[in-house]
């Protein structure tokens, strides 16, 4: 079983970078979403939930999961993952810059998740079941307006996050780089991608002094395209 499952492993180039700090963040639910693509997650689970935690990665960086892999409902594997490795953020940007992708669109949805301790960065990879429209709906929101930039007490005191998200290529069919920096700088802070492939969605995230945009897309490469060989 060990040896059948090698090729889950994902080395990470976790370097300091010139900048640190980013998000399991990504959008909100919008109007666009509509109930016909929550419904079709809800009733067209093309994936179970074993097959779904067999398409996790599960070393990284030659480090095994803290955990065993979780699986259900993703309302409640998604809050788990956001809950281990996200920053807190006032409750109107709790999905925007938590969970990445939109909850609405993956309502009924089965997912899988695991976590890694990789020194002292925090790793996190999810996958989800997305048939039909609804991986496309996952993806298709925009992080709004008002939780570009948000305030939160961290140890007593007050700090200033800075949210942004970009597009990118290579990965899937589609897929998004999220980013929550203090505004002041500093090692706190964490990266995290998000990825349509057919049939599934996911996202990964690190979280850390040694986070950066470089590692995430790095561990978005190796975690799309073992999920993606599972997956087929």
């Amino acid at each position: 079983m060990l040896d059948g499952r090698r090729r889950q492993t994902a080395i990470l180039l976790l370097m300091p970078a010139a900048v640190v700090g980013v998000s399991l963040a990504g959008c909100t639910s919008s109007s666009s979403h509509s109930a016909s693509a929550a419904l079709s997650a809800a009733k067209g689970n093309s994936f179970s939930a074993s097959k779904l935690r067999a398409a996790l990665l599960t070393r990284v960086n030659g480090v095994g999961a803290t955990s065993p892999a979780a699986s259900g409902g993703y309302a409640a594997i998604s809050a788990q993952a956001a809950g281990q490795s996200a920053s807190g953020a006032p409750k109107a940007c709790a999905e925007a810059v938590q969970t990445g992708l939109d909850s609405a669109a993956l309502a009924g949805a089965t997912a899988a998740s695991v976590t890694f301790k990789v020194g002292g960065n925090d790793v996190s990879e999810l996958v989800a079941a997305a048939p039909g429209t609804a991986a496309a709906s996952a993806l298709a929101g925009r992080l709004p307006a008002s939780c570009a930039r948000y305030r939160e007490t961290v140890d007593g005191k007050s700090v200033s996050y800075t949210v942004t998200e970009s597009s990118l290529t290579g990965i899937g069919k589609q897929a998004k780089v999220m980013n929550v920096s203090p505004a002041a700088g500093g090692p706190d802070g964490l990266w995290s991608l998000v990825y349509r492939g057919a049939g599934f969605v996911g996202a990964v995230t690190v979280a850390g002094p040694n986070a950066s945009q470089t590692a995430v897309r790095q561990l978005g490469q190796q975690a799309y395209a073992y999920a993606e060989k599972s997956l087929s």
